[in-house]
């Protein structure tokens, strides 16, 4: 089966990603905005990236013209009635995650697929609140989505096999390479990429390296292409604060547990390359430590 339209809840970074990953293979793709208001800013954002794949011959001229008129945004969620699936990529938050669901459900067909792009959350705690369970499943891009191969599909506790099948076919459609994975905490590159960053950040508040020799060690001796507090701040601080939130929730081990550091950069909005400063301050060429850690951080 080949989808030729989806419906995107969510007009940031990883929603227009996907937009964008599904249009440059001829898939349509209707974008809704979480919240009303104008689709301008996020139109501008897509047609920018498609040029620019464009400049970098990754798509002819032609063809990025031709990927941004599959994309259709608007703020209403009634435009998505018509599409066989359906991928929400709105705020990680459990409760209004299952608000969209519940709306949704009223929305599409019966038997069309509803996909969470969740990174950590219970994807069975979503289809808890959904009429017709079977269709309700995970679908976890990786960001930036139009460069990144994998995607996570993820098998809920009611999820039928059939709807797997499809998901991993449309992953193909796109040229993106599926990974089947059961409903887990983190699911795989999270649950173990997580506890490898708070690791590092607890090296650091133990004084065992700083931050730039930490990362070149991993970059220089693991074969990494980036360290861990690039990494940390490339994915998002308050993303990484949530992840490990709700694996710790899960599993109740200390290695889960969001070390001071972390959560003293979140709650100062240090959040990385999409504030400017986070473990490192992205606002020099090339970016150096971010200076308010260069004092004793523990």
């Amino acid at each position: 089966m080949d989808f030729s339209q989806v419906g995107i809840i969510g007009s940031g970074t990883m929603g227009l990603g996907v937009a964008q990953a599904c249009a440059m293979r001829g898939v349509n793709a209707v974008v809704v905005k979480a919240t009303p208001g104008s689709t301008d800013k996020a139109r501008a954002v897509v047609d920018k990236a498609l040029d620019r794949a464009a400049e970098k011959g990754t798509l002819t001229g032609d063809e990025a013209a031709a990927a941004k008129g599959r994309i259709t945004l608007t703020d209403q969620h009634d435009a998505v009635k018509g599409c066989p699936l359906v991928i929400e990529s709105i705020v990680e938050d459990l409760e209004t995650k299952q608000a969209l669901f519940q709306k949704l459900c009223g929305i599409v067909a019966d038997d069309a697929i509803i996909a969470t792009n969740t990174s950590t959350l219970s994807v069975t705690a979503l289809m808890s609140v959904c009429s017709n369970r079977e269709r309700i499943a995970g679908l976890h891009f990786f960001n930036p989505v139009p460069m990144m191969n994998l995607v996570e599909v993820i098998h809920a506790f009611e999820t039928s096999d059939e709807v797997i099948a499809k998901l991993m076919n449309f992953c193909k459609q796109i040229a993106k390479e599926p990974v089947l994975v059961q409903d887990t905490t983190g699911f795989i590159v999270n649950r173990l990429l997580t506890p490898y960053i708070l690791n590092a950040i607890r090296l650091l508040e133990q004084g065992t390296g700083t931050i730039v020799d930490i990362d070149k060690a991993m970059s220089l001796g693991a074969a990494h292409p980036m360290g861990p507090f690039a990494l940390a701040d490339f994915i998002g601080l308050d993303v990484v604060n949530a992840m490990a939130h709700n694996i710790y929730d899960d599993v109740r081990q200390q290695y889960t547990a969001a070390p001071h550091t972390l959560t003293r950069l979140v709650l100062l909005g240090y959040l990385g390359r999409k504030t400017g400063k986070g473990f490192y301050d992205w606002s020099q060429k090339p970016p150096v430590s971010n200076p308010a850690l260069q004092r004793p951080v523990a």
